[in-house]
């Protein structure tokens, strides 16, 4: 493992795979996760790619934030403190979001622009586009809005703290994080796995995160993300709408996307073969046909 500061002084812990020189891969994780919550991906590309993962500030191994900055574009310039730090000049990375980090993707691009990138993969993500469950970001009342992030940090605050010390209730929490993540037959220690990676975060991180996220339109942003981007939805995905998923797909400028029938939200631990299949199959699409082979 190793560090990099971003903009205000933030810790980022990065977690590498996969040999120099090889076509980088730059994996964003979700809302209270951490990079373990890519599986087996990471390892079914070291061998032709070189991955980087990190941890969102706040989140796992990473620093909490220097400034107390956890807003969406604090989350970009993260992102692009991290490409800056690990992508060589030519050719540049494919970035990958899962859940939030689809929504940090559009939003780096917005803030900072599409340098060392060569093509995104949204992968289960829509790019983050709603209040909270059933509430879209889009026309509603700026007073609205604010009752809604208010009752919905209080919400999920008092969940985490609850949930540190009623952990006991094991059952009680897995059927919520597969309600929200999973489809029903996901297995139990996958479920067990994002369980416990978000009751592992930190409540001022979890909380101020998911405050700024709460009306990122990130269909609005998509536009501003003019690499080539794949987007990998699942058809029983509680999280992503068909509402959010197609005004994502009309925003993106140049956008093609995959269904899997009845997978769910976190699809780099249920579908890691294919995941780690379409990030490759990315990597050649956008990289120049000319570009010779690293070996």
């Amino acid at each position: 493992m190793s560090d990099v500061t971003s903009f205000d002084g933030t810790r980022l812990a990065l977690h590498t795979w996969g040999r120099p020189g090889a076509p980088v891969v730059v994996l964003v994780h979700g809302l209270g996760l951490s990079s373990d919550s890519w599986g087996e991906v990471p390892g079914l590309l070291e061998a032709d790619h070189r991955v980087v993962a990190y941890d969102l500030r706040g989140h796992a191994q990473s620093g909490d934030a220097r400034s107390g900055d956890y807003s969406m574009e604090a989350h970009a310039r993260d992102l692009d403190a991290v490409l800056r730090e690990v992508v060589p000049p030519d050719p540049a990375a494919v970035v990958v979001g899962n859940s939030l980090g689809g929504g940090i993707v559009v939003a780096r691009a917005h803030h900072c622009g599409n340098e060392h990138v060569a093509g995104a993969v949204f992968a289960g993500s829509g790019g983050s586009t709603v209040t909270f469950p059933g509430f879209p970001a889009r026309g509603l009342p700026a007073p609205v809005q604010a009752g809604l992030r208010l009752g919905w940090t209080k919400a999920l605050r008092t969940g985490v703290l609850v949930g540190k010390r009623i952990r006991s209730l094991e059952d009680l929490s897995d059927r919520l994080i597969r309600r929200f993540a999973f489809t029903s037959g996901a297995p139990r220690e996958l479920v067990a796995r994002v369980r416990e990676d978000f009751l592992n975060s930190r409540p001022r991180a979890l909380t101020r995160t998911t405050l700024a996220s709460i009306s990122h339109d990130g269909s609005r942003m998509a536009p501003d993300l003019t690499v080539p981007a794949l987007v990998i939805h699942g058809s029983a995905d509680p999280e992503v709408s068909q509402d959010e998923l197609d005004r994502l797909m009309e925003a993106l400028p140049d956008g093609e996307l995959l269904r899997l029938p009845e997978e769910g939200h976190m699809l780099p631990l249920t579908r890691p073969e294919l995941v780690a299949e379409q990030i490759a199959r990315w990597v050649r699409h956008v990289r120049p046909a000319a570009d010779p082979a690293d070996g």
